[in-house]
């Protein structure tokens, strides 16, 4: 177990014995506490909706230009620029070139090194030769 999960362990128990709820913090109802729920009604709500994809990770809307260049070379610059003007995600892009998301932040956001096969996927997705 790592020492920050350590850590979140000893504070959930803290939490519990203090009457508040283990994920934010706040003083638990009494009507809670008689069911036996660890949590307020506001963080069980977000984990029900979460776990309905009501709620969507950050990372899969992340568009270009939330980040900066580690390396200003022409060709990434184009290739953000064209995924900025048709509205493409990174997510988008690695899903239909067969790509991880990761693999595509890293052609983007820094001077990494990339296959033969990676340029093709995502030039033949994009349909212009970018790579």
């Amino acid at each position: 177990m790592s020492r920050n999960a350590g850590y979140m362990k000893k504070l959930r128990k803290a939490r519990v014995e203090r009457k508040q709820c283990i994920r934010c913090g706040k003083p638990l109802s009494q009507e809670s506490l008689i069911r036996g729920v660890k949590q307020c009604e506001k963080c069980l709500d977000y984990q029900r909706k979460r776990k309905l994809g009501q709620i969507s990770s950050k990372v899969n809307t992340t568009y270009f230009y939330n980040r900066q260049y580690k390396k200003d070379e022409i060709k990434r610059k184009e290739l953000g620029n064209y995924m900025v003007e048709n509205k493409i995600t990174i997510k988008d892009l690695a899903k239909e070139s067969n790509l991880s998301q990761r693999t595509i932040q890293r052609i983007l956001y820094t001077d990494a090194n990339y296959t033969k096969k990676t340029k093709d996927a995502i030039n033949k997705y994009l349909g212009k030769e970018f790579l």
